[in-house]
């Protein structure tokens, strides 16, 4: 389970923020990746509800936790669009929708203090970002952040765990709306993941606009 450990370090540290951050959509055929960070107020530590890694909660509890975040934390997402992903490629895209997401963020501390503040970003998974490679982006932030990356952070950092559950929700929602539009491929339940009816219906409908082109098997059977 989550916990606060690195939360508490910065309790009454004024001039560092603890930022967590995690994305959902990696390995979908279909639709964005989105990128959440999030900051969990202290006051807020000694009755946080029960959160865990997105993966491991109801859909009823992701949705408690997400009604709930706005007075839990400051949070801000980031988002790649298909057409970035096709043409950028997985990790970059994915690195870039971190970084508008911690650009946000930023902004909305800035807004609200006068202090030089420095970032250190606690980031899932076992790489660090190449933020350096967005450098008009990236000068907007260089000097105010640190970032540590975590193997299933999710599960042990609270500040990612909540990030997860933001993320996750919020793009639910966002495929729940092209399901509108498409309603064949049942996107309000395989939220753009490789299901076996969600390969049967492109077999039988072909691909739309919001199907990622370069991602097999779409890429070795439909695209042809």
């Amino acid at each position: 389970m989550p916990n606060l450990f690195e939360e508490k370090k910065y309790y009454n540290n004024s001039k560092r923020v603890m930022i967590g951050i995690d994305e959902v959509g990696r390995g979908c055929w279909a639709g964005p990746i989105l990128s959440c960070a999030s900051y969990i107020y202290p006051s807020k530590f000694m009755n946080l509800p029960k959160i865990d890694d997105s993966k491991k909660m109801s859909k009823k509890n992701r949705r408690e936790i997400l009604i709930l975040s706005s007075s839990l934390s400051k949070s801000a997402i980031g988002c790649s669009t298909v057409n970035e992903i096709e043409n950028f490629g997985i990790n970059v895209s994915n690195d870039l929708a971190a970084l508008r997401a911690v650009i946000i963020l930023i902004q909305n501390f800035n807004l609200h203090s006068d202090k030089n503040l420095i970032f250190d970003i606690f980031m899932d998974g076992n790489r660090i970002p190449r933020f350096e490679r967005f450098k008009n982006l990236y000068s907007l932030i260089r000097n105010k952040i640190n970032i540590n990356s975590i193997v299933k952070g999710d599960s042990k950092v609270m500040s990612i765990a909540l990030a997860s559950v933001i993320a996750k929700e919020t793009r639910d929602t966002i495929m729940k709306h092209q399901h509108d539009l498409y309603p064949q491929y049942n996107f309000k339940n395989n939220v753009g993941y490789g299901t076996k009816e969600h390969r049967d219906m492109i077999t039988k409908h072909g691909i739309v606009k919001i199907h990622r082109r370069n991602f097999k098997p779409i890429s070795t059977i439909f695209c042809n």
